[in-house]
């Protein structure tokens, strides 16, 4: 290899560039940074055969168009000097394998230009684990590329023009063109979008009477509608035996072909037609008798075989037809789903269990749980859940020295079955205490920004059935007291009875009056006979913390009288 200046003049594309489609405006934008910035990146090109002939373009075609664009505008001439590096003794195989990896890890191919690229490899004898590790590409992406191959026209088009994606034109491959065209116009119109509608469009129905190419009569099953209908509305109920006389028929074919042809193979599954060359007219080359997997049954023509490596063969074969459709499996497990429901119902103790390894496997606690992980406020209420968490720890033989909700939550997180068996084991009263005490660490109130006022929500009418009274649950701490402003702390003073303790509180910093105030509410409640302002204090709570809370900055509505009612229309 060496590197040398040519003229633009000099340089031509080639023919054989595995990528056919250029974008005009990523072209121009190249051309823009190369007028500011010159050309950053030598052009690959491979010496001439002789002096007079230019130097062929192997990579940077999109580089090369963008010069020619800015010799078009007047911005270069035809002597602009291009840095180049220069390839010799190269083959037209070595050429196009240097092109199309170049391209692929540049990822300047579409999908159906990668498709086209790589079949090329593989009939020119590349081994595929050097096309993958050249390329990047796995070898499922290589197949569903190879698989773009079989698309029909019409597909091959709606997948060009962006009417379908290439996940819809993967699906599409699997079947025969007839087929794909007849999916297209359904998919087109919105009838089954989806990759998976459109492999059940194609994979799961019965095989119809055209599809035949065996004597009718030597069927003797039965068929899904009257025999006297058309074909294509007749089909064969007996899949196996039509699968089997298809079969036969299709042998006798290739025994045929045989004797008129080079060759003639059976293959059954999908026909990839990358793997063959088109024989020359004046050649008769070899027949395949393909039968697909809804039992059709197609005949190409005049194929001739590459020496391709018959382990990139096997290896990028489409996988086979399950013996069980999607619609099918789908049948089978519903069946099975409602029957063992049924006996479910018979069986509360097992219903039971899936109910608490469900519990355990997918509890989501309530957020108020995670709130205090800051330590910056605590909770006597959460202290009391925490061991209850020990006590269910032990369920399982588990001893934690400060055990927390979250040692619950973190025993079979997102394992339905390692719960399941987990809890076989467990009497009845301790299943029924796990399923409640879950259930309570995820129940409370949805919205935590907004005040609850309303008396018929679920969470203050629990709290209500409950006899929940926060004073017994919460004291003012320096967490609450802080987010209090000077004027509202003063407020709280005269309304918990602490004016002796503090006077009007004017005389305090916020932040002492914050921490006098939080040691004075936490001292009281160890009193053995407090006072009657103490009492106050030890009774006090904002009235957010009732049930229903209180917003004493909600505005109520006054009924308007008849007269002002009146005015208000006239107005």
């Amino acid at each position: 290899m060496s590197t040398q200046i040519l003229k633009l003049g000099q340089i031509k594309t080639s023919k054989d560039n595995p990528r056919k489609g250029f974008d005009q405006k990523s072209i121009e934008g190249l051309a823009q940074s190369i007028k500011n910035d010159g050309l950053l990146q030598n052009l690959i090109v491979v010496a001439p055969t002789s002096k007079r002939a230019k130097h062929t373009i192997i990579c940077g075609e999109r580089r090369f168009r963008a010069l020619n664009l800015l010799l078009e505008r007047g911005d270069i001439d035809a002597d602009f000097p291009v840095n180049v590096e220069i390839k010799e003794g190269l083959s037209e195989d070595d050429i196009l394998r240097m092109a199309t990896v170049e391209n692929v890890q540049r990822e300047n191919l579409s999908p159906l230009e990668e498709a086209q690229a790589i079949a090329t490899l593989i009939k020119d004898g590349e081994k595929l684990d050097v096309i993958e590790s050249q390329t990047g590409l796995r070898t499922s992406t290589i197949r569903r590329r190879l698989m773009l191959l079989e698309l029909s026209e019409d597909v091959t088009h709606a997948l060009k023009t962006r009417q379908i994606n290439l996940a819809q034109a993967e699906s599409f491959a699997l079947a025969s063109h007839d087929e794909q065209n007849a999916i297209l116009e359904r998919v087109l119109r919105g009838w089954c979008n989806s990759p998976e509608d459109i492999k059940d469009a194609i994979l799961d129905e019965k095989p119809n009477v055209a599809l035949a190419i065996f004597d009718i009569s030597l069927y003797t099953g039965e068929y899904t509608s009257d025999l006297l209908a058309e074909d294509k509305t007749t089909y064969f109920n007996d899949v196996e035996q039509f699968e089997e006389l298809q079969r036969q028929a299709a042998e006798k074919l290739v025994d045929e072909f045989s004797q008129s042809h080079d060759w003639a193979e059976l293959e059954e599954g999908y026909f990839s037609s990358w793997q063959y060359e088109k024989a020359e007219d004046e050649k008769t080359g070899g027949v395949i008798v393909n039968i697909r997997p809804n039992g059709e049954v197609e005949i190409h023509k005049g194929l001739i075989k590459p020496d391709i490596d018959e382990s990139n063969v096997v290896a990028l074969k489409p996988k086979p037809k399950a013996t069980y459709g999607k619609p099918l499996v789908r049948y089978m497990n519903m069946h099975k789903a409602v029957a063992v429901q049924n006996a479910l119902i018979g069986n509360p103790r097992k219903a039971k269990e899936i109910l608490v390894a469900k519990k355990l496997a997918t509890f989501t606690e309530h957020p108020a749980l995670r709130y205090f992980d800051d330590g910056a406020s605590k909770s006597a209420s959460l202290d009391a859940l925490n061991a209850k968490a020990g006590v269910l720890l032990g369920y399982f033989g588990k001893t934690e020295d400060s055990p927390t909700w979250q040692d619950v939550k973190s025993l079979f997180q997102y394992d339905v079955q390692e719960a399941y068996y987990a809890v076989q084991s467990l009497s009845d009263e301790q299943l029924e205490d796990i399923a409640l005490t879950l259930e309570a660490l995820e129940f409370g109130s949805t919205y935590l920004d907004t005040l609850d006022i309303y008396e018929d929500s679920v969470s203050n009418h629990v709290a209500q059935a409950l006899r929940v009274d926060m004073r017994e649950n919460w004291r003012p701490d320096e967490a609450f007291l802080k987010r209090r402003n000077k004027e509202q702390l003063c407020a709280i003073i005269n309304e918990a009875g602490c004016s002796l303790k503090f006077g009007n509180g004017q005389g305090y910093k916020k932040g002492e009056l914050v921490e006098a105030m939080s040691k004075h509410f936490a001292h009281v409640l160890t009193l053995e006979a407090p006072s009657a302002d103490e009492l106050k204090a030890i009774f006090w709570i904002p009235e957010a913390m009732q049930f229903p809370a209180i917003d004493p900055d909600r505005v109520e509505e006054t009924p308007q009288n008849d007269e002002d009612e009146a005015e208000a229309i006239a107005a």
